[in-house]
């Protein structure tokens, strides 16, 4: 029986953050994966955040093959089926009003998780965590109440005040705990992908950095495709009808969903410009909550990532929030060898500290602005929300088929017209605002008293608006 200050199970991004951040404060530290590679069981891509460029200095190092930055954004809304043609399309590289230099510079960059998370798990072992792989763990050690280490396949087992679990959206970590038995069928959503090769010159002639695209449109699950080096993926929650069927109690069909959208005239177009081949199909479950789950630690144990159920609730990105939970977990047990504290209570810091945390902020917003996808996927919605956005277009920048004058006066029958639709969409933004606080409400009926005093000075006749 060996022992350690803190036992790591999973190598998968938030695990390996743990294990270097834990290393690095001079824990002895085992990372345990079961696995022969880290990332051995994921051949598809996926896009990091430019927040972590911000939030771990680690990453601005990071040279892989398979990375591609995406400095474009770009929504692509289908026409009804059977048609499902491009009806609008929106694009948009980054905001300069961003908080950090990385996001004015990018959104994501595409990568493979074969390459990234061996990455990681390098940096951890240098900084000297010990890793062992293929390694299962079925059992925990319990001792005075608490978890006081692991239990392996084979009967190895090994000591350490601490546990952190770090093993997937299944967690056997989590259920061996008594934290939970299973996730409830309202907490998870269901992903399909396809992932697809396709030759390096032919995805910097079509793709270049448009690395994110999503797909909307009346029947539509809502997929995205995320871009890397040699490859696509095309896939996702199908967030729009995964909503829908929550709310209505009926199974979403994301393959179902999936095939519709590789279909659709647009990606076909796509596919083929790429000279794309189909490399893997994947079908996972990832937990989609409103808010952060309560029981995510007990005496000697904590859990992050997708163990957590920490997925971003919008868009179920979960990369950066593995990462984030990892690090953060890892600090709060080098506080409890400190004080030689490892009870329940001390460790609900984590969880706390966590809701205060970038990660507990985006569940703030984030679930409200899930409201924003059940509007995507009403038909008839979704079909008023895109002619408001083509006529907007057309009448405003388009304007060549007709005298512009002409052309510009009816964008304001335009809105009234659609001003259902319009205030259906207010309806998901402005509790938001609202709940921004006193003084920034102040700052935008400013804006709007300002706003006011523009017309006012624009408009050719007299009098008060």
């Amino acid at each position: 029986m060996k022992k350690y200050d803190l036992i790591v199970v999973g190598a998968g991004p938030g695990g390996c953050t743990a294990a270097l951040t834990a290393a690095e404060a001079g824990l002895k530290t085992l990372l345990l994966e079961r696995a022969v590679v880290p990332g051995e069981k994921n051949a598809s891509g996926f896009a990091l955040s430019s927040k972590a460029w911000r939030d771990f200095p680690f990453i601005r190092e990071m040279e892989l093959p398979s990375m591609r930055y995406c400095r474009q954004c770009v929504a692509h809304f289908l026409s009804p089926p059977p048609e499902m043609e491009e009806r609008f399309t929106i694009a948009s590289g980054p905001s300069r009003r961003m908080s950090y230099p990385e996001a004015r510079d990018f959104f994501t960059v595409g990568m493979l998780r074969r390459e990234f998370d061996p990455y990681l798990a390098d940096l951890a072992v240098r900084a000297g965590a010990e890793m062992r792989t293929g390694s299962l763990v079925t059992g925990l050690v319990r001792e005075n109440g608490k978890v006081a280490g692991v239990l392996l396949e084979g009967g190895e087992e090994y000591r350490a005040p601490l546990t952190i679990g770090a093993d997937g959206v299944l967690s056997p970590v989590a259920r061996m705990a008594g934290l939970r038995e299973r996730w409830r069928p309202d907490q998870v959503t269901s992903v399909c992908i396809v992932d697809f090769s396709a030759p390096r010159e032919r995805m910097d002639c079509v793709i270049h950095e448009a690395g994110f695209q999503a797909f909307f449109g009346p029947g539509l699950g809502g997929n995205f495709l995320i871009a890397y080096a040699d490859g696509v993926h095309l896939g996702g929650p199908g967030v729009t009808n995964s909503l829908i069927s929550r709310a209505l109690r009926k199974r979403a069909k994301p393959a179902r969903e999936l095939l519709d959208t590789l279909l659709a005239p647009p990606v076909q177009r796509l596919l083929r410009a790429l000279e794309a081949e189909p490399r893997e199909w994947q079908a996972h479950c990832l937990t989609w909550m409103e808010s952060i789950p309560e029981e995510i630690s007990c005496a000697g144990l904590m859990l992050v990532g997708d163990a957590a159920g920490l997925t971003e609730p919008l868009y179920a990105e979960g990369v950066w929030q593995a990462m984030y939970s990892g690090r953060l977990a890892a600090e709060v047990a080098e506080e409890a060898l400190r004080e030689n504290d490892f009870s329940g209570a001390f460790l609900k810091t984590y969880r706390e500290r966590l809701v205060e945390s970038p990660v507990g902020q985006d569940f703030v917003a984030g679930a409200q602005l899930r409201q924003l996808f059940e509007l995507l996927g009403d038909p008839v919605l979704c079909g008023e929300l895109e002619e408001l956005a083509v006529d907007l277009a057309v009448h405003l920048l388009m304007s060549g088929q007709e005298p512009k004058a002409e052309a510009m006066q009816r964008v304001f029958p335009v809105l009234g017209e659609n001003l259902p639709a319009l205030m259906a969409v207010a309806r998901v933004y402005l509790p938001i605002f609202l709940r921004m606080g006193e003084e920034n409400l102040r700052f935008y009926i400013g804006m709007a008293k300002g706003l006011r005093w523009m017309l006012k000075g624009l408009l050719p006749w007299e009098g008060d608006l």
